[in-house]
């Protein structure tokens, strides 16, 4: 027997994925866009030690403390998807028993 909602074979693992996280990122891509922010904060932290000028400077380092709040959030965001990720891979891999309340001791 499946589980409640599905009528026929239960969805493969990525097709389950992306059912539930619809057009949020997956957490790889979360990931890749983690790893490219931190490339370019790793370049303005560069200009600004070449920096001569104090007002450039600053203007960089305004920059910096944006590029923070957006890997801030970028981690928790990636850290909430991983959680739903991991929960659906869970629920699909479960004996189908269990899912029914039929689970073997």
């Amino acid at each position: 027997m499946q589980p409640d909602g599905y009528d026929e074979e239960m969805p493969d693992e990525n097709t389950a994925i992306e059912s539930v996280l619809g057009d949020n990122p997956r957490a790889t891509e979360l990931q890749a866009m983690i790893s490219a922010l931190e490339t370019r904060k790793r370049a303005v932290l560069r200009e600004a030690d070449r920096s001569r000028f104090a007002s450039e400077r600053i203007k960089l380092e305004a920059k910096l403390g944006e590029i923070d709040i957006q890997l801030k959030a970028l981690r928790e965001e990636l850290a909430i998807t991983t959680f739903v990720e991991n929960s659906v891979r869970v629920t699909i891999s479960r004996n189908p028993n269990v899912m029914d309340g039929d689970e073997e001791y």
